[in-house]
């Protein structure tokens, strides 16, 4: 490495390690929406055996392009700025893959009336041979001078075993593996297959338009392709996009963030986080609603209601109809500012496969809610409009994203 060029390693390396598979999945997925998906995210792109078609419908709330959870968090935490937002958007994330090799592949999602996006959605669909995986970097991440510190739990005092400190000091060879694979995944770089097949993903483009604000999924809905079975489905008002978060926060005497929202209709639970720069040079300090050990916190993108309930008893999960929950005043303390807290609604996933007889297909229909913001000294007392993203009559312009690369 050349003399005075700082190593990023370090810091990504425990992010994902911290957080735990998240972020992958989402850089695997091109996108963040997608935070149970980690395992595919390290390895190459698969072509399935049986064609699969992939929808993730969020809504956002709070700061644009920010209210997308973890991945979302850490790009503010890499130097980018929040964005200020409407007060809510609905996003749709397509995919169609199959082991068919086609000439010209095409693909189309003809949609309900509801949804309000004319007669279909045409996939931008692609061809591959066999290819082979993406080696990862042979030198390990340094260690570095970074400490993580993770708080957990939503008291407004956090227990005498918090923080819980993580460095690269001591890490195993399969920790160290397994943070090198995120971070190639993160890198998104070109997918390698180890299969051939064809891929058909929707928005194809940064320029695809938009979901309308009261687009509804609820009605008939039908995948037409030239390398897949038809897929027709139905979609339910119960599986349709979820309510937008209402989050608001306030502080608390002793000087914890407490956090608010009104229940969400059909949401299976609620996780919060919340991070934002150490006071100790090199500290990043992150704090969790979950109280389950580091590795058992994440929750899966295609969640049912049954692991949900399992999740909500080992209080991974916040139950459905809680509506508050706290950032303890020892984590906003080690924090100097400008702390971005995502919060997130998990709905029901729909899971449908081909009817018996007829060609093979599987479905999946994922739905979440987020609401991104900031919280604490970096926006004083919090005005009109805080609750969407939206700074009001007092409040200062959020600074420029704490940049952790620039610890190293």
């Amino acid at each position: 490495m050349a003399a005075g060029r700082r190593d990023p390693w370090p810091v990504a390396a425990l992010l994902l390690l911290l957080t735990g598979s998240g972020l992958a999945g989402a850089a695997q997925a091109g996108s963040a929406r997608n935070p149970g998906k980690a395992a595919a995210a390290a390895k190459a792109v698969k072509a399935t055996p049986t064609p699969t078609y992939q929808i993730e419908a969020l809504t956002t709330a709070g700061m644009g392009a920010m209210a997308m959870g973890g991945a979302a968090v850490l790009r503010m935490m890499l130097g980018g700025a929040p964005a200020p937002g409407t007060t809510s958007n609905r996003t749709l994330d397509l995919r169609l893959d199959s082991p068919r090799v086609v000439p010209d592949p095409r693909a189309e999602h003809r949609i309900p009336a509801g949804l309000a996006m004319g007669e279909a959605l045409a996939l931008q669909s692609i061809s591959f041979e066999r290819g082979e995986p993406p080696t990862l970097p042979q030198e390990p991440p340094s260690e570095g001078k970074l400490r993580m510190l993770l708080f957990r739990g939503c008291a407004e005092t956090a227990g005498g075993d918090q923080p819980e400190i993580t460095t690269l000091t001591g890490l195993t060879a399969a920790q160290r593996q397994q943070a090198m694979a995120g971070l190639k995944a993160l890198a998104a770089l070109p997918g390698a297959v180890d299969a051939a097949g064809t891929s058909g993903r929707w928005p194809s483009t940064n320029e695809s338009p938009p979901v309308p604000p009261q687009g509804s999924l609820v009605g008939s809905h039908a995948v037409v392709s030239t390398y897949a079975p038809e897929i027709r489905f139905q979609v339910s008002a119960s599986h349709d996009f979820l309510a937008p978060v209402a989050l608001n926060s306030e502080t608390a005497a002793g000087g914890a963030q407490r956090l608010s929202w009104q229940v969400v209709p059909t949401a299976l639970g609620y996780q919060a986080t919340a991070s934002g720069a150490g006071k100790q040079e090199g500290d990043i300090v992150i704090w969790t609603s979950s109280e389950a050990p580091r590795d058992d916190s994440w929750v899966p993108g295609d969640l049912r209601a049954p692991e949900a309930a399992r999740l909500v008893q080992r209080k991974v999960l916040l139950p459905p109809e809680r509506t508050s929950c706290a950032i303890s005043a020892q984590a906003m303390a080690a924090m100097q500012g400008g702390t971005v807290v995502t919060f997130t609604a998990y709905g029901d996933t729909l899971l449908l496969a081909s009817p018996k007889g007829e060609p093979a297909w599987r479905l999946s229909l994922e739905r979440r809610s987020t609401a991104t913001r900031l919280v604490g000294a970096a926006l004083g007392s919090p005005g009109r409009g805080a609750e969407n993203g939206e700074p009001g009559p007092e409040q200062p312009k959020p600074r420029r994203g704490f940049n952790p690369f620039s610890l190293f």
